[in-house]
């Protein structure tokens, strides 16, 4: 009897054992098919889900003011006020465009990719179209700074005060090793006018001409200078190229250099000529672009541009990262062709 008991009971066991089994097999087989339906519908959703971004931008966005994304509390968008509010004549078939209203998502969902580590200022130079990212984030500036101070010496220059010609000697005092070529070409005591500095302090980057030129000039004018265009004085370095740097001031230099490029003054197109003549450019266009470049591994990768397009405008990338490597030439090329992308399609007729 208590055999016949335990067989039955191993009986039932096996049963309770494949019934189990079949269960699993089939909520393994309804997960796949479950699996497979997602699959199916995300692929077709996400087509009409693109469609519907895409009206809604093109179509229903110029309805309401533009705000900044909700993902990136570091994307700022600033307006120039004209006589008529917010509205500019652009070159866009001669009509009235309110700037408030223009897209920038793309540009948005570009950066936010690219992380923290990068800060962003654009503003297109004939509506005053501006456009930040990050842009408060401060940096260490690397070179892009000797623009600026070459602005202030030609400023000088422009009023007399300082002579272009005028020679001076390289010495002890000035040696930096680094970018450039006087301290890898020239010995001590070799002598250079200041028309030859600045443009090696432009074109080369050469911190040696950067030097010789704030021992020569010192640092009390050019503090001046940065203060009143609305630069902060106190980021300024006693070398010049260890200055700090926002994304915000590298837009207000790079909008002085092209007033005073634009004014005709007698040293506007020398200016010009060492910036069009920058020797690293990171920044890519199909337009001249006349620059400044600043890098500092691992902490400073920046450029500073204007781009001479049929509408020019101003493109600021400053980012904290080594550089050199073929991604970092493929991001600012990225970026900086989706600025010029953006600026053709507002701005340009």
């Amino acid at each position: 009897m208590e055999y016949e008991d335990r067989q039955l009971r191993q009986r039932r066991i096996r049963k309770n054992i494949k019934r189990a089994r079949r269960r699993q097999r089939l909520h393994i087989l309804l997960m796949f098919l479950l699996s497979v339906f997602i699959i199916f519908c995300a692929t077709r959703l996400i087509p009409i889900f693109a469609e519907v971004r895409n009206y809604v931008t093109t179509v229903l966005l110029p309805l309401q003011p533009l705000m900044a994304s909700q993902e990136a509390e570091q994307i700022q968008h600033d307006f120039f006020e004209s006589e008529d509010g917010l509205k500019e004549e652009t070159k866009l078939e001669s009509q009235c465009v309110d700037l408030r209203f223009i897209p920038t998502y793309a540009l948005d969902e570009l950066l936010i990719r690219h992380g923290d580590n990068l800060s962003v200022f654009y503003k297109n130079l004939e509506t005053g179209f501006i456009y930040r990212y990050n842009a408060d984030r401060v940096y260490f500036s690397a070179s892009v700074t000797k623009a600026s101070y070459a602005l202030y010496l030609y400023q000088l220059a422009e009023k007399g005060i300082i002579d272009l010609n005028s020679r001076h000697t390289f010495t002890y005092a000035d040696a930096n090793w680094g970018s450039g070529i006087i301290q890898r070409q020239y010995e001590f005591g070799a002598t250079f006018t200041l028309r030859e500095l600045l443009r090696l302090n432009l074109s080369e980057s050469d911190n040696v001409a950067t030097l010789m030129l704030r021992r020569i000039h010192g640092l009390d004018g050019y503090r001046s200078l940065i203060a009143e265009i609305g630069g902060n004085p106190d980021f300024i370095g006693c070398r010049v190229m260890n200055s700090n740097l926002t994304a915000n001031e590298a837009g207000l230099f790079a909008k002085e250099i092209f007033a005073y490029i634009e004014s005709g003054g007698r040293y506007s197109a020398e200016f010009k000529a060492h910036l069009l003549d920058n020797q690293f450019p990171f920044i890519t266009s199909d337009y001249p672009i006349a620059s400044k470049t600043g890098w500092t591994s691992p902490i400073a990768w920046h450029e500073m541009a204007i781009v001479y397009a049929p509408s020019p405008f101003i493109l600021v990338i400053l980012s904290e990262r080594d550089g050199w490597s073929d991604a970092d030439f493929a991001d600012f090329a990225e970026i900086s062709l989706a600025f010029q992308q953006f600026n053709h399609k507002w701005f340009v007729a």
